[in-house]
């Protein structure tokens, strides 16, 4: 039965002046609704526009024809030999005939100049990337010579490309973790964990039987694999590389599944305490209170709703009141948080839920009618932090949806359950987390005024011993968004989240109190650069073959084009199959594009981190840009304490 009463603090009957309601039968949202101020954090992002990621493209590509043009010339003249990128020493009768060190070398300018600070910060970083590479290039030139110098073995020039390449690849975010302002290292928490010697065998179980099966496949099946790289499948990549790859996910997942099923065998139903933040969310809170309603009856335990209205200009906490007055299978609290911020709103409410266990849920979200059941029985292993399910779009009518839906199989249907495999989720997503109350409270409070706060929580969590897991039963639609605006303040705040939580818990980057913090979380750093370099590969692909072919006569079609769509087309057509999901195979071409769309949002969200003005020499600060607040400095204090008896911020 649904009971209803004032909540503590300041709060409301959840069924008082429901005849104020009537008037309310189709009340106007707010167009913009997803905006607020966590879409860019003043104090670690500039919300730039559109024309910032514009112009680095521009910047980019002019540089490029400039550069390959000058290296045409002084191939032209004799002043370049057979070597067409900056490779130092390499074995003698090799060349390099692809320019993948140039390429670098143009993107870290490109992006050193697009970046919104001053000229000295823009001069650090451009010293700092380029500076890097040419070191790291050199260390691996010099490197190959001493090895080629052993009898039997040579290493070709191009595995020295492909060496700095990797390197710069993690050069990358090195420098922006130290140059970009990012929120300050969190604790270290009082309950330090350790990663379980199991997740490492079965890490290495699983890396070992991929590489022996990859070898198996690349001698057996010599002829297919072949042909597979002349229709630019495995074009350029090698088949060793990805066969290891992505045998390694599969045999993981499976380890993941055998994991999760064994884990979800005994019931357990707590009384669980439900929070929903909601911001201007008029237009879908009324169906995510039914869904929830319709899970808490088949939930053999109680459940209390906690909705905390978060300083909405819309209906939001009317609307949310008369779906809370047609509940049936749960009781409810109406919360007032008058401090805008998602982490505020959700600090306010869990410092008045009372109950064992709590399940944040968004409230743009339609949960199944097994969420709640199917979650809750992980919590039985007392090593369980916190559970996740798989966020579908509610719809399949755009482009947008479509893609996502893909994005989704791929990404959170099966890489998540491959990293439960060897205890190596970094966080679930924060549109449906159930939580073991007392880890949250070992935890702290949830960080406030940075993107990626739920991860952040997953990652503390992790640190202190705790297992986050994802059951891909419990399933769950999710808004996607309708308009390139609102796609583009999503994937922006997303993909900036990358930079935040590492920033945040950098004392757990590659240390052994958990598998995210030594391994997932740093390749992350890795995937995001390489995904902000997508596009930029692409666009100077197309300009080498279509301008400048006969100097750069090395490079193919095939590697091109198996990176954009070979690759990701072979595993999502595998992943589609796997979860069985026939139809997602149709929409395989639309997430393609996406990934480029995807692509293209990564750099605008590395490209609007705050970076301080650096001092010019012989003067100590540096002035704050018209407008702006002053810029900390990386490591200096804050201006305040982030917590919710600060004063809300004038702006943003």
């Amino acid at each position: 039965m649904r009971a209803s009463g004032p909540a503590p603090g300041p709060s409301e009957p959840v069924d008082a002046r429901l005849e104020d309601l009537d008037e309310l039968d189709a009340p106007d949202a707010v167009v913009e609704h997803y905006r607020s101020v966590d879409s860019a954090p003043i104090e670690y992002s500039v919300d730039r526009p559109p024309r910032a990621v514009n112009g680095f493209l521009v910047y980019f590509v002019a540089l490029s024809v400039l550069v390959l043009l000058v290296i045409t010339v002084l191939v032209s003249l004799g002043h370049v030999g057979r070597n067409r990128d900056l490779v130092l020493f390499a074995r003698p009768g090799d060349r390099a005939a692809i320019p993948v060190r140039v390429f670098i070398l143009i993107f870290f300018v490109a992006f050193s100049l697009s970046l919104a600070t001053n000229l000295w910060r823009r001069l650090l970083v451009l010293v700092q990337l380029c500076g890097g590479l040419l070191l790291l290039a050199l260390a691996v030139d010099l490197a190959t010579v001493l090895v080629n110098l052993v009898p039997g073995i040579t290493i070709p020039v191009a595995a020295q490309q492909v060496a700095a390449a990797i390197l710069g690849l993690g050069l990358f975010p090195v420098v922006v973790l130290r140059n970009a302002l990012l929120p300050d290292p969190g604790p270290i928490p009082q309950r330090r964990g350790r990663i379980a010697p199991s997740a490492w065998v079965r890490l290495l179980v699983a890396l070992t039987l991929a590489v022996v099966l990859a070898d198996v496949i690349a001698q057996r099946f010599e002829v297919g694999v072949t042909r597979l790289r002349d229709l630019a499948l495995l074009g350029g990549v090698g088949p060793g590389v990805f066969l290891v790859q992505q045998l390694l996910v599969l045999i993981a997942g499976a380890i993941g599944v055998v994991l999760v099923a064994r884990s979800r065998r005994t019931e357990f139903s707590p009384a669980v305490g439900v929070l929903i933040p909601a911001h201007n969310e008029a237009h879908g809170i009324a169906e995510t209170i039914a869904a929830l309603d319709r899970a808490a009856g088949v939930y053999a335990g109680s459940v209390h709703l906690y909705v905390v209205d978060n300083v909405s200009i819309d209906h939001t906490a009317r609307i949310a009141q008369r779906a809370i007055a047609r509940t049936t299978h749960l009781t409810a609290t109406m919360l007032s948080c008058d401090t805008p911020g998602k982490a505020k709103a959700l600090n306010y409410g869990l410092l008045r839920i009372t109950e064992p266990f709590v399940v944040r849920i968004d409230a743009d979200v339609v949960i199944g009618e097994d969420c709640l059941a199917l979650a809750m029985r992980h919590f039985t292993d007392a090593r369980v932090g916190a559970v996740g399910g798989v966020p579908l779009p509610a719809h399949e009518k755009t482009f947008f949806d479509r893609a996502r839906l893909v994005e989704v199989l791929v990404r959170h249907a099966f890489f998540q359950v491959a990293r439960m495999g060897y205890d190596g989720i970094v966080g679930v997503p924060g549109m449906l987390t159930a939580f073991r109350r007392s880890a949250l409270d070992e935890a702290g409070p949830i960080q406030q005024g940075m993107n990626g706060e739920d991860t952040d929580v997953g990652m503390r969590l992790n640190a202190m011993g705790y297992r986050s897991i994802v059951e891909p039963r419990a399933r769950y639609s999710t808004e996607v968004p309708r308009t390139w605006a609102h796609m583009r303040e999503q994937r922006t705040r997303w993909f900036r989240s990358t930079y935040h939580v590492a920033g945040h818990n950098r004392r757990e980057l590659l240390r052994t109190r958990s598998m995210a913090g030594a391994v997932v979380l740093p390749f992350g750093l890795l995937n995001a650069a390489r995904r902000a370099m997508l596009l930029p590969i692409l666009l100077f692909a197309v300009l080498v073959l279509g301008a400048f072919p006969r100097t750069f006569a090395g490079l193919r079609w095939q590697p091109v084009v198996a990176m954009g769509i070979g690759l990701p087309a072979l595993v999502a057509i595998v992943v589609c199959l796997l979860l069985r999901q026939p139809k997602a195979l149709l929409y395989i071409p639309e997430y393609l594009v996406f990934r480029l769309i995807r692509g293209y949002f990564t750099l605008a969200a590395v490209l609007s981190l705050r970076f301080p003005p650096l001092a010019a020499p012989g003067r100590r600060e540096a002035p704050a840009p018209a407008g702006e607040a002053p810029p900390r400095g990386p490591g200096a204090p804050r201006q305040g304490p982030p917590d919710d008896r600060a004063p809300p911020p004038t702006g943003g």
